[in-house]
């Protein structure tokens, strides 16, 4: 039986097309073995976000050739689309599929076909591969979109990635069908713009009738977003989403800022302003009491001076985040951003990353303080001998006595141990 192995860079759609793959290869008779051993091929599936990301992604491809020096080794995902001919250099490396044609990659490997990469601004139809209902029975990724047109002066993702394709209503509802006979107790929607969904669909569809298909699918727990616009997170959006049942919709959302810098935020293309983001990240609060508000910021992005790193700062804390994803800014050839004046030291840039990474482990440990006494939905991911732990809705850890049950378990907070919540099931 020939042997595959995986490794995976980046993203939660990365890890969901990762997953994916691994189905076509064990349905065409390969067995998945650890990425550490001598496999007959590897897939490496990587990421183009930073700079750090294309190095990691080579790091892999080596180790890969390094385990098996004769094995094959297919390079996909959006390093391998953005630069074809950097990856086809690397030693061992047989296959370059980038961010289409995934859904033909063993057949390809067979074909010992070199490149396969093809100009992503002409995709239009929606890759389709196949949906992962085994493996883990508490969460389930479900890729519901693809592509960007948004354009951030400082993201490469949308050259990598193309235009927005949207999967079809009615494939995600067969899909969800079954994650629910599966017995999954959250799924997760993703997608690269996830708030894009539908526009590119008969009818313009949006993420909401995503979630309310999900809510109202036999044998789901709930459904969790992906990261949010917050230029479209709008009352009728909200409104959606608060019309749900209650236990259905994790009460945790990544409402992406980048920076709270007006003028940080213009010259990032991010078509919203700070006084944008605080109403809809009041609307949410407001129609979800005590809900998680996670977000992603960028240090040292070009020009940024000492007081709008500081403006950032005062933001993020006005904002009481429960989770904040520090990245130093990292120059994207082929972006606006990489050809703008003012690029700063990357010391400086690392500096400033570290003060908002602190922040952010401040106000992670006041939301997860705050949280004691309330309930709790807690789904079960790892269980030891008389206790389980898994995440609640709201995304913290929370650890527990008693043995693991499948689905949710409602839990009250009883404190807080490290990075943990301690309960008492109710």
């Amino acid at each position: 039986m020939p042997t595959v192995a995986f490794a995976t860079l980046g993203c939660k759609v990365n890890q969901q097309e990762t997953d994916a793959m691994r189905v076509l290869f064990e349905e065409a008779g390969y067995q998945v073995v650890p990425f550490e051993d001598a496999a007959d091929a590897y897939v490496v599936n990587t990421c183009t976000v930073t700079q750090v990301s294309d190095k990691k992604s080579r790091q892999m491809i080596s180790r890969a050739h390094e385990h098996n020096p004769g094995g094959v080794i297919a390079v996909v995902g959006c390093y391998a689309q953005r630069a074809p001919e950097e990856v086809k250099a690397l030693p061992g490396v047989r296959l370059i599929i980038g961010t289409q044609h995934r859904d033909r990659i063993v057949e390809l490997i067979a074909e010992e076909r070199a490149n396969a990469v093809e100009d992503i601004r002409r995709a239009r139809a929606f890759e389709r591969l196949p949906v992962v209902t085994h493996g883990s029975r508490t969460r389930a990724q479900l890729k519901i979109q693809d592509g960007c047109d948004r354009y951030c002066s400082y993201c490469i993702i949308p050259y990598a990635r193309g235009p927005v394709r949207s999967k079809p209503l009615g494939e995600i509802g067969e899909e969800l069908a079954l994650l629910g006979g599966a017995g999954v107790g959250e799924v997760v929607l993703t997608g690269i713009h996830l708030m894009s969904y539908g526009k590119d669909l008969p009818g313009a569809p949006r993420l909401t009738d995503i979630a309310a298909l999900g809510a109202a699918t036999p044998g789901v727990g709930r459904i969790r977003l992906g990261s949010l616009e917050p230029a479209m997170v709008d009352e009728a959006f909200v409104n959606a989403l608060a019309a749900l049942p209650a236990d259905k919709l994790c009460r945790q959302f990544h409402l992406s800022l980048q920076s709270g810098s007006n003028a940080v935020l213009a010259r990032m293309n991010r078509r919203y302003t700070p006084d944008g983001y605080v109403r809809a990240a009041a609307l949410l609060r407001a129609a979800f009491p005590g809900c998680a508000l996670t977000t992603d910021v960028i240090a040292g992005f070009p020009g940024e001076t000492e007081e709008e790193h500081q403006e950032t700062l005062a933001f993020a804390k006005r904002m009481a985040f429960a989770r904040v994803h520090v990245f130093p800014y990292s120059v994207r050839s082929g972006t606006k951003a990489a050809e703008m004046p003012g690029q700063l030291p990357k010391a400086e840039k690392e500096r400033r990353a570290r003060e908002l990474i602190a922040l952010g482990k401040r106000l992670e440990e006041a939301y997860l303080r705050a949280q004691t006494g309330t309930a709790q939905l807690v789904l079960a991911e790892e269980c030891g001998e008389g206790f389980c732990e898994g995440y609640a809705g709201n995304y913290i850890r929370v650890r527990y006595p008693g043995a693991f049950t499948e689905g949710l378990r409602r839990v009250r907070v009883t404190g807080i141990e490290g990075e943990t919540a301690l309960g008492e099931p109710i």
